[in-house]
């Protein structure tokens, strides 16, 4: 009789785990270093880099830092139009995941894991400043005063201008890794894609110009020389290589 309750309990054990198609992980990181590739692509080169820190199964929160300056960007920009320029980026996310990374509904296999992965939705902050110094040119005003025309060149004069950009996006996105089955682990290498919209608010502070002609120094689509706060509807996509440490 004793045979044949261990017996039972043993083949009940047993039909319980065949029956449990869910692959264990022994990996779990808490945290992903990010590298940002394509911010080095933008009118607004920056070499950019983040971190994101699970805080719970489904949650996450991210942080991004990025830094540029002129001729950073492999293209022309209207940075190009001033004597320097800077760029600071910084933005911070709170993302929500759906909990399941890889489903095989016809073998009936599915991968769940607290590591950061899979399809997640997310509402980010960001936060840009342009430092730029533009030099103009001095015009004597008796030539100027006489006509339209600006006169003669009599010299030049810097002026330090900053824009400030502050925003917000709703962001879908997939983290992905790849997995390894003898191991039964996710390798430490990801890739995060994502898109999303929102609105941004911009806004320059401008020194007044040191005489009646200034130049425009305006980029595609902005101007350093325009006061007051422009809002605007904003668009984000991109990708990401991580590192989980």
């Amino acid at each position: 009789m004793k045979n044949f309750f261990f017996s039972l309990l043993l083949l009940t054990v047993t039909s319980a785990f065949a029956q449990d198609s869910t692959i264990a992980l022994r990996y779990q990181p808490r945290a992903v270093f990010k590298l940002a590739p394509l911010a080095f692509l933008e009118q607004d080169a920056t070499l950019q880099a983040g971190l994101e820190y699970r805080t719970g199964i489904r949650t996450s929160v991210q942080g991004e830092f990025g830094y540029g300056w002129k001729g950073l960007s492999p293209f022309e920009t209207d940075l190009d139009d001033f004597v320097s320029a800077e760029i600071w980026r910084g933005r911070a996310e709170v993302r929500f995941y759906s909990g399941r990374y890889r489903t095989n509904r016809r073998k009936g296999i599915a991968i769940r894991s607290s590591y950061p992965l899979g399809n997640y939705w997310a509402v980010e902050g960001l936060y840009k400043q342009i430092n730029v110094v533009k030099q103009d040119n001095l015009y004597s005003r008796e030539a100027s005063s006489q006509s339209s025309f600006p006169g003669v060149i009599i010299g030049t004069q810097q002026r330090a201008i900053s824009r400030y950009v502050f925003g917000s996006h709703l962001k879908i996105g997939r983290q992905f890794s790849s997995y390894e089955p003898q191991r039964r682990v996710f390798t430490r290498t990801l890739l995060d894609i994502y898109f999303g919209a929102g609105v941004r608010w911009a806004m320059n502070d401008v020194p007044p110009p040191p005489n009646p002609f200034p130049t425009c120094g305006c980029g595609f689509g902005r101007s350093f020389e325009q006061t007051g706060t422009a809002i605007m509807p904003s668009l984000t996509a991109g990708l990401k290589f991580g590192f989980a440490l």
